[in-house]
C-alpha cells in the first residue's frame, strides 16, 4: 500500500576535483556502507559520469538526516575537501524544511529548498 510522501530528500551534485574520482568513489562507499545501519535512512545512492558525484538521500524525517550526519561525521572534511558542491535541491515537508535550512547553514551550504505539497512512496 502506498503512503504518503512525508521524507526528507537531499539532492547534491558535486564536481569531482581532478585526481581524485577513486578517492571520492571509495569514501562514498564507505559512507554508503556506513548508511546501512542507519533505521531512518531509506535510500543513499551515488552516481557518477567522469566529472561528477550525484547523490540521492531520502531520510524519514530530520532526526534520522542528523543522524546520518552523526554516522559520517569523522569523514566530511575529507570528502567535502575532493568535491565541489554545484548544486543542492532539499525536498521536505514545511516542519524539515526550516530545520534542514539551518542545518545547511551549519554545513555551509547553500540549497533550493522545495516543499511537499502532495505525493505518496511504497
Amino acid at each position: 500500500m502506498k503512503r504518503a510522501d512525508t521524507f526528507i530528500s537531499v539532492y547534491p551534485l558535486f564536481r569531482v576535483k581532478e585526481g581524485m574520482m577513486s578517492s571520492v568513489k571509495q569514501l562514498t562507499d564507505e559512507i554508503i556502507n556506513r548508511g546501512h545501519h542507519e533505521t531512518g535512512t531509506l535510500l543513499f545512492t551515488a552516481a557518477y559520469n567522469d566529472s561528477h558525484l550525484f547523490l540521492r538521500e531520502s531520510y524519514i524525517n530530520f532526526d534520522a538526516f542528523h543522524a546520518h550526519l552523526e554516522t559520517v561525521k569523522d569523514v566530511l572534511d575529507e570528502f567535502f575537501s575532493m568535491l565541489e558542491l554545484e548544486n543542492l535541491v532539499i525536498v521536505a515537508n514545511d516542519d524539515d524544511t526550516l530545520k534542514m535550512k539551518s542545518e545547511m547553514k551549519t554545513l555551509g551550504m547553500e540549497a533550493t529548498f522545495c516543499v511537499i505539497d502532495n505525493g505518496f512512496s511504497i
